[in-house]
């Protein structure tokens, strides 16, 4: 069975509708803080799909630029702190 959860939102914020999987939705409720609201439930998932997803097309990009000159890792001088 799914959840379908509609959202009405305003000022800079899209309005949709998303079909869940129970279980899973459940799943997550149970894991979220009890006084989580569902919309914030919703808003850490969305932000962690980006990031992840952010961060696959880093790791993507890794040795992609050779002709970049090396970062120092660390300082030269530590005298001068």
């Amino acid at each position: 069975m799914q959840n379908r959860i509609k959202w009405r939102i305003t000022e800079n914020i899209v309005r949709t509708t998303v079909t869940l999987d129970d279980a899973l939705y459940e799943k997550a409720l149970e894991m979220a803080d009890p006084d989580m609201d569902k919309s914030d439930l919703f808003r850490e998932a969305i932000k962690t799909f980006v990031r992840v997803q952010a961060a696959k097309r880093l790791a993507a990009l890794g040795g992609s630029m050779p002709d970049m000159a090396d970062v120092p890792r660390r300082r030269a001088d530590t005298d001068t702190l």
